[in-house]
């Protein structure tokens, strides 16, 4: 009760009426590198707003090379802080950052929907002109669009995907009918690799690591994934792409199998180099993770490994033409379970329908 009044109280504001030509400076939460795939198409609508617009985007470290050629980002703001659990430290770092930003901002989009204190009060204290935000959960006492903190709200459907769910921000600004297709800015990384692979090859990049090991493939499964899918066809190669750290472990895993299909991609340097590479390869098969997401982005063929949960699925699905999804059997956010037999079956589905172009690149 004493948490809803509090909550109650520094949600109030005088609602304001939005109006676009008032819009100088945005700032949007990019977040980590599948966040800031699935938002393109938010930020390019965005830099439609009008002829003044400014926006900045926050990111995570090593997301840099994804937005720093965006020729409409006018600032990047990359956390340098490590990753915690821990609420307080989360919570003196979102204070601190509002702080920061007091009065910069004429636009926010809040993506969450909870009704918490600290964030409540960060959101107050940031004050930017105008606040678009989720209907939010209904707790503590609290309607769903009763705190007038927020200008305007927002609703999201249970199945739809982080795209949509983007563009329905901008419903109140009437740009929600643009583009949805993902756009990328590789810079010098856009060409860079075209003459890497064989052309006469079907070369498929194989990558194992999510976020986190429970959605991740360990590395005996690597290996029969990768020993099964050269031996769908011939002509297969399986890349396998590594972030920069585990890319000795890799090394020596290929060195073990010693197949002249199986392959280690180079070691790069970050994320705009491995779009880069994939940019040119022919399919993807990928657990949930944003790589999937840069896929997509050039209409790479993809077999997804994805947890059994089902909001998983839906809202980070992949938005190539062609794609197959296969699921862990364990509840809970995590890949257990999930049969590598299928995940071969998929991949030689989309090889043998007449749909299969071997290069997707668009």
């Amino acid at each position: 009760m004493v948490r809803g009044l509090a909550i109650k109280l520094i949600g109030k504001k005088k609602r304001k009426e939005i109006k676009k030509e008032n819009i100088k400076r945005i700032i949007i939460d990019g977040g980590r590198i599948g966040d800031i795939v699935v938002k393109t198409p938010m930020l390019e609508a965005l830099a439609k707003l009008n002829s003044d617009v400014k926006i900045d985007i926050s990111i995570v470290k090593g997301a840099r090379d994804l937005v720093e050629n965006i020729p409409y980002i006018n600032e990047i703001i990359e956390d340098q802080s490590k990753p915690t659990r821990n609420k307080i430290i989360k919570g003196y770092r979102e204070l601190k950052g509002a702080l920061k930003n007091r009065k910069k901002y004429d636009l926010y989009f809040d993506f969450t929907n909870n009704n918490r204190f600290i964030h409540t009060l960060a959101l107050k204290l940031m004050a930017p002109k105008y606040l678009i935000g989720r209907y939010r959960l209904e707790k503590f006492g609290i309607k769903k669009d009763e705190l007038t903190l927020f200008d305007s709200y927002i609703d999201v459907k249970d199945d739809a995907h982080a795209v949509d769910i983007n563009m329905d921000y901008l419903k109140p600004l009437g740009l929600h009918k643009e583009n949805k297709k993902y756009k990328l800015y590789l810079g010098e990384n856009e060409t860079k690799y075209k003459n890497y692979f064989e052309n006469h090859k079907i070369n498929i990049i194989v990558n194992h690591k999510a976020s986190s090991e429970p959605r991740s493939l360990t590395l005996e499964q690597l290996e029969e994934l990768s020993l099964k899918l050269i031996k769908l066809n011939k002509d297969i190669v399986v890349y396998l792409i590594s972030i920069p750290s585990e890319y000795e472990i890799l090394k020596d895993l290929v060195d073990k199998i010693d197949e002249k299909n199986i392959k280690l991609l180079p070691k790069t340097n970050g994320i705009g180099a491995a779009a880069g590479l994939l940019k040119y390869s022919d399919m993807l098969v990928s657990v949930d993770t944003g790589i999937i997401h840069v896929a997509s982005a050039y209409n790479i063929p993809i077999v997804g490994i994805y947890p059994l949960t089902e909001n998983s699925a839906k809202l980070f699905e992949p938005k190539t033409e062609r794609y197959e999804i296969v699921r862990g059997t364990k509840n809970g956010y995590t890949i257990e379970g999930v049969s590598l037999e299928k995940v071969a079956e998929n991949v030689k589905k989309i090889l043998e329908e007449r749909i299969y172009d071997k290069r997707c690149v668009v």
